[in-house]
């Protein structure tokens, strides 16, 4: 009997412990905006224009060469278990394609891609270069595509498909002169060439076979923000009556150094700034582990109290 009370002590107080731990990782959340794209169909694609927000709204194939992909997957196979990859093409969209090929982690990755590469299939040299890129101001982008360069994958006109429902979150897509630049990029710097957002991508144009994407945004953080109210009165008020409780005694002592007329001024001057300071001293512990440590207390005093009177039988 005491030692399964013992125990049941023991689980109240890990239980709590585990459910504080719990709260603080779900308080953590998303940390950056990304848009859910979904594909509709097979070969989903759209072109996309460069943000306002990067440092050109055109693009120059010549000396940018590197782009750096923030992403989530979502689905990781095509429906015949090839790895699905993602791909751009200059615009207008000519083979081959630049492959951006994904960490299927379910994770946030980010992948550095270098715009001059080319299927590992293809017999057809890059055309990233300012004679073949038309119109620099979009580019094309294929989110989800069959690996063609898999061993699993039969040809460049292989069967396989991505299903309506397949999808990925993009939080970037941004584009540099240099590859040192594209690696350190984590979003908050000024040094994209060009960028694209997730509210550019929740705006394609040219689509195939994209659902609307949804551009989530990031939650708030969880600040303690709310506790400041709470210390700055407790400043004001503490301060206010020091003055007074040193300066009165002062004055009487040195006028009239009597008890009978000291006595009810220090009363009146401390008694007044205690009840506004009671109020003010919050316990921040949660009532919900005040509670199990109560009950862990009732039940600890029931054990003592049933041993107590098992001993008390055996003397008799």
């Amino acid at each position: 009997m005491k030692k399964g009370l013992s125990l049941f002590i023991v689980a109240v107080f890990v239980f709590a412990a585990f459910s504080a731990i719990s709260v603080s990782a779900v308080k953590a959340g998303e940390d950056v905006a990304f848009a859910h794209v979904v594909a509709s169909g097979n070969d989903p694609y759209a072109e996309f224009t460069f943000s306002p927000d990067g440092n050109h709204t055109t693009i120059d194939p010549d000396t940018v060469k590197w782009a750096s992909v923030r992403y989530r997957t979502i689905t990781e196979c095509d429906n015949t278990g090839v790895q699905l990859i993602g791909q751009f093409y200059i615009c207008s969209a000519a083979e081959p394609f630049i492959p951006i090929k994904y960490v299927h982690s379910g994770q946030w990755e980010t992948i550095i891609v270098d715009m001059t590469s080319v299927s590992e299939k293809t017999t057809l040299a890059s055309k990233w270069n300012s004679t073949s890129y038309t119109d620099k101001t979009k580019i094309r982008f294929d989110p989800l595509e069959s690996n063609r360069d898999a061993e699993a994958a039969q040809s460049e006109t292989d069967t396989a498909v991505v299903s309506d429902g397949d999808s990925i979150d993009i939080a970037w897509i941004a584009f540099f002169e240099s590859e040192e630049d594209a690696k350190a990029y984590d979003g908050t710097q000024n040094t994209p060439y060009c960028i694209i957002l997730p509210e550019d991508l929740e705006w394609p144009g040219g689509t195939n076979n994209i659902a609307d994407p949804e551009v989530i945004k990031p939650k708030p953080p969880v600040t303690d923000a709310p506790e400041v109210p709470t210390e700055a009165p407790t400043e004001k008020v503490t301060e206010a009556p020091t003055e007074k409780v040193t300066e009165a005694p002062t004055e009487k002592a040195t006028e009239k150094p009597s008890e009978d007329t000291m006595e009810p001024t220090i009363g009146a001057d401390t008694k007044a700034p205690e009840d506004p300071v009671k109020p003010t001293a919050k316990s921040t512990f949660p009532v919900w582990a005040i509670i199990l440590i109560a009950v862990a207390g009732i039940v600890l005093v029931c054990v003592i109290i049933m041993t107590v009177v098992t001993s008390a039988k055996k003397k008799k």
